[in-house]
C-alpha cells in the first residue's frame, strides 16, 4: 500500500480512541451537508498488454451524511459524496472525458474535546465506491465508457466549529481509496490500479438536540436571623454600663439597624433589695442608660421606647429584700 494509505490507517486508529470528555458535537442525531474541491491521484492503467498513467484536473466533491453523537467524543455516520475529476491524459497522450464516483462509506469519527466551541476531529471510514470512466484517447483511438465497484476506505481529519446549539460549519481533509477496478472499453479490458483522491471540504451541520431550556437563575436571599430581645445586667444598685454590657447593646444596635427595626423598646428592672419607689426610679436610670448608649451607636432617641418596671417584673422571683443579679437588668425588644 502507499504512504498515504498508511498514514489513513493510523488516523483511523485514532479515531477508536474512549471518549473522556464532553463531545463537541452536541448529543443526538445530526445531518450534514458537504463540498469541496478533489484532487484525484494519478494510477497506472492498462489494456492489451500497454499501460500508462491516468491524469486528471482538479475537481469537485459534493455529499451529505447523517449520524448519531453518542456524548463524550465518538460519532459514527453514514455518508454519500460524489466526486468528479477530469481527464487530461491516458500514458502521456491528451484525452478527454471524466472519472468519477459515488462513494457510500460508514464513519467512525471522534471530536477531541477543548473545553469550547471549536474542536478538531479525526476519523475513519469503510464502504463501496462506484467509479464511472468516460474516456477517450484520439491518438490511439481508445475509448472507454463503463463503471466497476469496489471496496473502499477512507480517513478523515478536520475541525468543527458550534455556531448555535444545533448549527455547526466544519472543514476537513478526506482521503479516499479503493481495491483495484476493471472498466470494458474497445480494446478490450482496462485494469485500473485503484481510485485515490485527497478531498477538501466544507460542511454544514444540523444536529437535532433540543436546547437545553432556559432556566431562570434564583438566588436564594440569605435570610439573617437576630435576636428580638437582648439583656443588659448592671451591678448591685447601679445604672453604669459596663464593658459586656456597651458590647451587648452595641450588637442590639447593630441588628436594629440591619433588620430595619421601626421602634425599639427598653425596659428598666431591679431586684427586691431595697424600697420598691427607689428600685423604680433605679430601673428608669438603667433603661435611660442604655437608652444613651443606643444613640451613641446610632440609634435615634426618637426611635426608641422607655419603660421602667422596678421590682415588679422579676426574672427570678425572691423574697423582699433578696440581692438577685439576674433580676438587675435592663430588657432590649426590636420591634
Amino acid at each position: 500500500m502507499t504512504k498515504t494509505f498508511k498514514i489513513a490507517c493510523l488516523v483511523g486508529a485514532v479515531a477508536l480512541l474512549p471518549a473522556v470528555a464532553q463531545a463537541q458535537t452536541p448529543e443526538g442525531a445530526y445531518v450534514a451537508i458537504q463540498g469541496g474541491v478533489n484532487f484525484n491521484v494519478d494510477n497506472e492503467a492498462s489494456a492489451a498488454g500497454v499501460s500508462g498513467d491516468v491524469e486528471t484536473n482538479v475537481g469537485y466533491a459534493a455529499g451529505a451524511a447523517a449520524g448519531y453523537a453518542f456524548g463524550g467524543g465518538p460519532r459514527i455516520e453514514l455518508e454519500t459524496t460524489w466526486r468528479s475529476n477530469g481527464v487530461d491524459s491516458v500514458g502521456g497522450f491528451g484525452s478527454n472525458g471524466d472519472l468519477n464516483s459515488v462513494s457510500v462509506m460508514a464513519n467512525a469519527i471522534y471530536d477531541v474535546p477543548l473545553g469550547m466551541d471549536f474542536y478538531p476531529y479525526v476519523g475513519a471510514g469503510v464502504g463501496m465506491s462506484w467509479v464511472m470512466a468516460d474516456m477517450v484517447e484520439p491518438s490511439t483511438g481508445l475509448s472507454v465508457n463503463d463503471d466497476d465497484i469496489a471496496f473502499a476506505y477512507q480517513g478523515i481529519a478536520g475541525v468543527g466549529y458550534n455556531v448555535t446549539e444545533n448549527v455547526g460549519v466544519t472543514l476537513d481533509y478526506r482521503f479516499l481509496g479503493t481495491t483495484g477496478l476493471q472498466f470494458n472499453s474497445n480494446a478490450g479490458n482496462v485494469d485500473y490500479d485503484a481510485y485515490y483522491n485527497h478531498t477538501v471540504m466544507v460542511g454544514l451541520r444540523y444536529s437535532f438536540t433540543k436546547p437545553a431550556p432556559m432556566v431562570e437563575e434564583v438566588v436564594a436571599e440569605q435570610v439573617i436571623e437576630v435576636p428580638e430581645s437582648y439583656l443588659v445586667f448592671f451591678d448591685f444598685d447601679s445604672s453604669a454600663i459596663t464593658p459586656e454590657a456597651a458590647g451587648i447593646v452595641g450588637t442590639a444596635a447593630t441588628n436594629a439597624k440591619a433588620t430595619g427595626s421601626s421602634m425599639i423598646e427598653v425596659t428598666g428592672h431591679a431586684d427586691r433589695s431595697g424600697p420598691s419607689d427607689y428600685n423604680m426610679g433605679l430601673s428608669l436610670r438603667r433603661a435611660e442608660a442604655v437608652l444613651g448608649e443606643l444613640e451613641r451607636n446610632g440609634i435615634p432617641r426618637s426611635d426608641v421606647a422607655v419603660y421602667a418596671k422596678g421590682e415588679t417584673d422579676p426574672l427570678v422571683p425572691t423574697p423582699d429584700g433578696v440581692r438577685e443579679p439576674q433580676n438587675r437588668r435592663v430588657v432590649i425588644v426590636l420591634k
